[in-house]
């Protein structure tokens, strides 16, 4: 669904006259859809859709410390981090006062293994690469719109044909009770639908991997297992 098909169903089915067009639109309805929408779809993407994580490659260069995050950058992944070339997981990201424990102190002094910051739109590394390095780490993206052919995604709709790769059905959700709050309506009971109906639907988003209760070995990647005391 697009942007005007999605506006145009919530209006519809809050009682209101549809607008023709949405974008460039000066009629007040229409105004304030489009804002509401993107005020939706930005909140929603703060949640780790599987739509938007994305995967990012650094290749280091030797004695450079920062290199920059993608424009779309929203949030890392954590626990993602990793040094592919020499196989091995990347601490981070580090607090500020953790930087500067192994920036600044003795105690940080000497530590073999790579950790890194996010701060200011990059990614700081310690210590400072000494030869190159394929470094990756997962985040979400920012950018929830798509224009109609997919070919290019922003954070905001930008034309009535844009499209949403967060699923309609949330967004016209979401929508609804922004647009019934703003018009001075009842929306407790459809704010209460849209937030049980997204965390539901994140929830199953991504497959999970399942706990392993029978503590059976073997598998590999190892499955999660119930710890053998102190549960329950």
């Amino acid at each position: 669904m697009s942007l005007l098909t999605i506006a145009r169903a919530v209006s519809q089915d809050s009682g209101f006259a549809s607008p023709a067009s949405i974008v460039g639109n000066a009629d007040d309805t229409a105004v304030m859809l489009l804002a509401l929408i993107n005020k939706s779809g930005k909140a929603l993407a703060r949640r780790p859709w599987a739509t938007l994580q994305k995967e990012h490659t650094i290749t280091t260069v030797i004695g450079t410390p920062d290199y920059a995050l993608p424009v779309d950058y929203g949030y890392y992944e954590n626990d993602t981090a990793w040094d592919r070339t020499g196989f091995l997981p990347i601490a981070g990201s580090l607090s500020p006062q953790e930087w500067q424990i192994f920036k600044s102190s003795q105690i940080g002094s000497g530590i073999p293994f790579t950790s890194f910051r996010v701060k200011a739109g990059r990614v700081y590394l310690d210590p400072t690469p000494v030869d190159v390095r394929t470094l990756i780490i997962e985040y979400v993206s920012k950018r929830w719109v798509s224009n109609a052919a997919g070919t290019t995604f922003y954070d905001s709709f930008q034309i009535d044909t844009d499209l949403s790769l967060i699923d309609e059905y949330l967004l016209e959700l979401d929508l609804t009770w922004r647009f019934l709050e703003r018009k001075g309506l009842a929306y407790d009971e459809a704010k209460l639908e849209a937030d049980e109906t997204i965390d539901l639907m994140l929830g199953q988003d991504v497959p999970r991997n399942p706990i392993d209760l029978n503590d059976r070995g073997g598998a590999w990647p190892p499955l999660p297992r119930a710890p053998l005391t102190g549960f329950g």
